[in-house]
Parts: structure tokens; sequence; C-alpha cells
């Protein structure tokens, strides 16, 4: 029998959402007095989807040519209120108000706006900016987190959106998210990976949330639709942990990191056989955890035997090995579980 874990059951009439009218100069004041979250300039550089300042200009001309707008989704269940849809449109009018960039490639405005920031564009136009209203449906205070996610998910499916890590980043932004960032920022974290993990679109921080998915919810990994609800709901898992045993776990953490380094040095993480030099995701899962479930003593025994412990793993590459060019690519449940199990195994000889 299969054993399942479940997030807190989706019921729909726990949506609870208003439609409300929003002007773009009130969108600006609330950002300014700390109302309304955008990310730090640091986040919005790793996004994966960020504007150009021409896609930027184009919105902008949009609303100067008085023409309509898609609606936003904002949470609004606690303060300050976090962007589920939007974020770019409101980043771009943030980013002119404050003078950060100038208009250019405009169609209809191009004689008289072009290469102007918004303290240069004529008044009537920075009225009718300020003016403009903006249909927003904004989550309501007492919207359980699970159908609040939901939505972030569901908005987020259609067109040039942020990527699943990016929402989770967001989502968690008052719980987890600080300590992803802290320990894929961590000494033992990028000594582990080589440095060499992109930080565009989070890809860092991905790889700490499958370490924690997999570290906590393994045995559910078969009955998950997906890798990202499996993220998801290891997410979820980290934060229902008690403070003590959530701290247990960051520390844990890094002490896998640093075992992993001190076992495999210079190719950890890394598929020998690729002709570019990089982490390996699957490589990752697997390899940290298998000795994250080590003991103390278990890992002792391993590195008093490390030489060869090299010796062989190097070995598990060949094409017969299922770290083979061709089995590490594979992605499928049972390929999953088959890795894990194998890795498993073959530390476990050096026990």
């Amino acid at each position: 029998m299969k054993k399942e874990y479940d997030l807190p059951i989706f019921n729909p009439n726990d949506v609870d959402i208003r439609l409300q009218y929003i002007s773009i100069g009130q969108l600006e004041k609330m950002i300014e007095m700390g109302k309304l979250r955008i990310p730090e300039e640091e986040e919005l550089r790793r996004m994966s989807n960020t504007w150009s300042d021409k896609e930027r200009s184009s919105f902008i001309e949009s609303i100067m040519a008085n023409l309509p707008i898609q609606l936003i989704y904002l949470d609004g269940s606690k303060t300050p209120w976090t962007i589920i849809d939007g974020l770019q449109r409101i980043i771009s009018l943030h980013k002119f108000f404050q003078d950060e960039f100038t208009l250019k490639g405009l169609e209809y405005f191009h004689g008289e706006c072009e290469g102007l920031s918004f303290s240069s564009i004529p008044f009537y136009l920075k009225s009718r900016i300020e003016s403009t209203n903006i249909v927003a449906y904004v989550v309501n205070p007492g919207t359980p987190d699970t159908v609040k996610f939901n939505i972030f998910k569901r908005i987020n499916k259609i067109g040039k959106q942020r990527n699943r890590e990016e929402l989770r980043d967001a989502f968690y932004q008052d719980s987890l998210s600080g300590y992803i960032k802290e320990l894929a920022e961590s000494a033992e974290f990028l000594q582990a990976t080589h440095r060499l993990v992109r930080k565009k679109g989070l890809a860092d921080r991905e790889l700490v949330c499958r370490y924690f998915a997999f570290n906590l919810l393994y045995p559910f990994f078969e009955t998950t639709e997906s890798l990202d609800d499996f993220l998801d709901k290891g997410m979820d898992a980290l934060s229902a942990l008690f403070e003590g045993d959530f701290e247990k776990k960051i520390v844990h953490f890094k002490t896998t990191m640093q075992r992993c380094y001190s076992l495999l040095k210079d190719i950890t993480f890394i598929n020998i056989n690729s002709s570019r030099k990089r982490i390996n995701k699957n490589l990752f899962d697997a390899f940290s955890y298998a000795i994250a479930r080590l003991s103390e003593d278990g890992y002792q025994h391993l590195l008093g035997q490390v030489e060869l412990f090299n010796e062989k793993y190097r070995k598990l590459f060949e094409e017969d090995g299922f770290l083979s060019e061709t089995k590490l690519k594979q992605n499928s449940k049972r390929a999953v579980i088959d890795r894990f199990q194998k890795m498993e195994k073959f530390i476990k000889q050096f026990i």
C-alpha cells in the first residue's frame, strides 16, 4: 500500500476575494509607505521573467494612450500586501515614477515622449498615469494558506510569469524564504556546489528546496503529481515543523553539505561524463539524501575509506553504472526512486 502525504484539503468555499479599483497613484503610495511589498533590486535581477525597458515602455504607453490594461491579483490578507500577479507591471510603474528608466520604442507618443523619464513627460500625461484605475482582485484576511498558494499557482500558469521557485519564494516571504535564501548563500552550500548554480530564476534556492522535500517527504514522492507539487509539499512540511526541529534541520543541511564536499571534493554533485562542469540536480538529490541519513559514526567510517570510496564512486558513471550519462538523465518517478535506492546501497557497503 502506497503512503500518501496530503496538504490541507482545498475548499472552494474558503476562497475570499474582493474586487477593488486602485489608482496607479495609490499603488505607488502603498509601495512608498511599505504597505505593498515589491522585491529588492537584487531579487528582481534574479527573476526569470524580468521585463526589458522596451517592454516597460510599451506598457506605460498603453496607459498614456488610455488603452485597457490587465487586472492584477494582490494578497491583502496581511501587511504588507503581496503581489500574486502583475509584478512586472507594478515594478514598471514604480521604476518609471522613480525616474529609473526612460521611455523607448514608443509608437503613439514617439515624438512627444521618446527618451523621457516620468519627471520629464508633459503634465497631462503624468496626471493621466497617476489617476488611471487598475482593477485588482484582493485576497481577504482569513483566507487559508492552502487556498492562497493555489491561487498563486493557478494565476501564474499563463503568460510570461514567475517560475515555481519564484512563487514559493514570494508566498513564503515572511517565514521560510529568508532561511532558504540564507542556506543558498551559506559557505557550506557554495563550497559543495562550487558556486556553479545560477542565481537567475532562483535556481540555487530550488536546490535547497529539493533537499528538504526529499529529506522530509521521500516516502511520499511516488504519490505526488509532479516534482513541483512535491517541492510545494516539502516547503509546507518544513514550515509545519516545531521551532526546535526546524533549527535542527537547518543545521543538518549545512552539515550534509560539508560531508558531501569532504567525501568528493571537486566532483561533488558533478556528472563527470559531462563536457561542462556543472551541478546535476538528480545527483544532488540522491547523494545529499543518502549522506544526510548517515549517523556520525557511519559518516566517519565512510570518511576513513575516502580514497576507495572515490575510486568506486567514479565507476558508477561508466556505461553499466547507475550514474551513467543515460540513466542520470532519467526523471521518471521510478528512475528517481531507483537512483535513490542504489545510491544508499552503494554507500552502505563502506560502513
